[in-house]
């Protein structure tokens, strides 16, 4: 995934940090980390991505279902949702937007990287 442009947006500093580092350490471009859907949109509608790292449950008035709704709308960029809900409402709801994939949490760095892995299998597919 070398050179690919990701954005995070997860409002959590501690996951913030985790995935930065995983995803640097994996050839990835971090374009920018978001905390709230609006940040999100103006880092989105500023920058040509490959990968949205979408956190569902992020602060503000939006949350990330919501969010990738609206990215949905004027862009392609393929969504990879993180969770810690896995509640069959709340997965219907992210399912209806299309993500590429749906990584939940709690996630340590061998589940992250295996996820990743899947997660760049279907972007080159």
């Amino acid at each position: 995934m070398a050179n690919k442009k990701v954005i995070i947006v997860e409002d959590d500093f501690i996951i913030q940090m985790f995935l930065e580092e995983l995803l640097l350490s994996n050839g990835c471009d971090l374009v920018g980390i978001a905390s709230t859907g609006d940040e999100a949109l103006e880092m989105i509608s500023e920058n040509q991505l490959d990968l949205i790292f979408m956190d569902i449950g992020i602060s503000g008035d939006k949350n990330g279902i919501e969010v990738a709704s609206m990215i949905n709308e004027s862009s392609k960029t393929p969504i990879v949702f993180l969770t810690g809900n896995s509640d069959k409402l709340t997965l219907e709801e992210a399912n209806a937007t299309g993500p590429l994939h749906i990584m939940y949490k709690p996630i340590d760095e061998i589940s992250f990287l295996a996820q990743f892995n899947i997660v760049c299998d279907k972007l080159n597919s």
